[in-house]
């Protein structure tokens, strides 16, 4: 319960403002800590801030450098009319594509004609039950089993169950088939139904591309196809009656003469050498002893390396590079403005909104200086600039400067970068697998064996990027030690430890204001009541002699 307090009304003093004025004074411990607060709470964000942009520069390096490749190449086709290709990074040498045979083609058969019940040619819109021959009825669900040669040109390994009812149309079981990603195409017209393989190419034991299974175990469960017979009714059966649930064969490999050696694949479209190849027609460059084919000159691949992309994506590297180093340099050598501490309660209410930014920029500024991760993390990072890669065998372009890539002569800059251009064109017109695979090697390994100068020694094979990214891991793993990540808790970094101690004397010290302003309006109550009991016997005197 409040003790009642009296304001002045026996002395005419404003005890409300000198209560006031004195807790000013016993505030200032309580000050000293909210300030300490405030302080911890800016370098906690500024720290985390630092990791968001650390995690951004990896991001970029992520998705621009790793995920795509850094050495880019462009490919040409002799005729594009019979061959178009496209290069990866890893295309290399020429190939000469001597004859094209035979295209690839999916398998494909086209039904008998079907009718309804009534001797009508079947239409889309012909409900399975009322197909001629039909044993389906009622609202059962049937299983289709169905499966389909692959991309890879190879039998998929599990069927997939369609289901469908006798109620359904032969469009709603189509639409189904289409949609279930069986590998298969279905097609419904003038009575007659057409299944085609999705992918091209023919399996190599012979067998049908398309084939139906009789029975499935699925996550330990066995599904029975109820339905395959649907295929009969719909006028497609196999081909070979030992076997019917060999549905659909007749697919073809393409056929061709690379450099000499015969080849076959399941697609016209594949991957040789770095090469994504295309093929769109046969023919036959020996003109001696000319086919049906087209004839005419072998098609010759070449790829050549775009140095001026390669170079315009280092450019933008070193500029976000350098974006950040500035950044983290500026954080670590901005001088501390002890004349701006952090406000407090009290200063605040009587500052304007406006004023009170401006004080807490100046407030803000050295939170990091002199911040030992962040300058060893940028220490490490330069590091790397001068750093061989045993891995590159061509030790004139195994290290960074080599290529045309130093640190800025400018000490004060923390390590940013400058590119001669000059020598880091020439480097990459003389050797760009070499050069892109310095900055980026990923099958590199922190702690790799490999032979140097007839000695076996365990080196770092990483390539520039992958390295990077590791000291930068580093910095982002020591700062969250420091100042955490929003989803942790005060108890598991460093400054939300601090931040808890604070407040728990916060906490000490508002309880312990409370009882000091109880006892200093207990004195002043007490004197008010001792003055007004004065006033009264004075009264009480006076009256009495009067």
């Amino acid at each position: 319960m409040t003790a009642m307090r009296i304001g002045g009304l026996a002395s005419g003093m404003d005890i409300d403002t000198l209560v006031e004025k004195l807790m000013v004074a016993e505030r200032a411990p309580l000050d000293k800590l909210e300030q300490k607060k405030q302080t911890y709470e800016w370098q906690r964000d500024a720290y985390r801030d630092v990791n968001t942009k650390l995690q951004t520069f990896d991001t970029y390096i992520a998705d621009n450098l790793i995920l795509k490749s850094l050495n880019t190449k462009t490919a040409t086709s002799s005729n594009s009319d019979l061959v178009s290709v496209t290069a990866t990074s890893a295309a290399s040498g020429t190939l000469s594509i001597e004859g094209v045979s035979q295209l690839a083609t999916a398998a494909r058969k086209v039904g008998q004609s079907v009718t309804n019940n009534s001797g009508i040619s079947a239409s889309g819109t012909t409900k399975i039950s009322d197909l001629n021959g039909s044993t389906f009825t009622g609202t059962t669900e049937q299983s289709i089993l169905i499966k389909a040669i692959t991309k890879s040109g190879t039998m998929a390994t599990e069927a997939t169950e369609i289901k469908f009812k006798a109620t359904d149309t032969i469009d709603d079981v189509l639409k189904k088939i289409n949609s279930s990603g069986a590998g298969v195409t279905a097609f419904f017209e003038n009575g007659k139904l057409s299944l085609t393989a999705t992918n091209t190419g023919a399996l190599k034991d012979g067998s049908a591309e398309i084939q139906l299974v009789s029975s499935q175990t699925k996550d330990g469960n066995t599904v029975t196809a109820t339905g395959n017979e649907l295929f009969g009714i719909l006028g497609v059966t196999g081909s070979d009656s030992s076997n019917p649930n060999n549905l659909v064969d007749g697919g073809q490999n393409a056929i061709l003469r690379i450099n000499g050696i015969d080849i076959e694949r399941s697609s016209n479209t594949f991957t040789l050498n770095g090469y994504s190849i295309t093929l769109k027609d046969t023919f036959n460059s020996n003109v001696t002893n000319p086919t049906e084919a087209t004839v005419g000159k072998a098609v010759t691949l070449n790829s050549t390396t775009n140095v001026d992309e390669i170079i315009t994506k280092i450019k933008d590297f070193v500029n976000t590079y350098n974006g950040l180093i500035t950044d983290l340099k500026k954080l670590t050598s901005e001088t501390k403005n002890r004349d701006y501490a952090p406000l407090t309660s009290l200063q605040r209410k009587e500052m304007e909104e406006k004023e009170i930014e401006l004080w807490e920029k100046q407030a803000k500024s050295g939170l990091l200086k002199g911040d030992s991760v962040i300058q060893n993390g940028l220490s490490s990072m330069r590091s790397l600039i001068y750093q061989s890669n045993p891995a590159i065998t061509n030790t004139k372009f195994n290290t960074l400067y080599n290529v045309g890539i130093t640190t800025s002569k400018d000490y004060l800059s923390g390590g940013t970068l400058e590119i001669d251009e000059d020598k880091l064109r020439a480097a990459l017109q003389e050797d760009s697998d070499s050069v892109t695979k310095l900055f980026s090697f990923s099958d590199g390994k922190e702690k790799d064996t490999v032979i140097v100068n007839g000695v076996t020694k365990e080196v770092d094979t990483r390539g520039f990027l992958q390295k990077l990214r590791g000291e930068m891991t580093k910095v982002k793993v020591n700062i969250e030690a420091k100042a955490g990540r929003a989803s942790m808790n005060e108890s598991q970094y460093t400054l939300g430890k601090f931040l808890r101690d604070v407040n728990s004397s916060i906490d000490t010290w508002e309880t312990k204001l409370t009882s000091i302003e109880s006892r200093y309006w207990k004195q002043f109550t007490a004197m008010e009541t001792m003055i007004n009991k004065a006033n009264s016997q004075s009264t009480s005197l006076s009256s009495y002699f009067a």
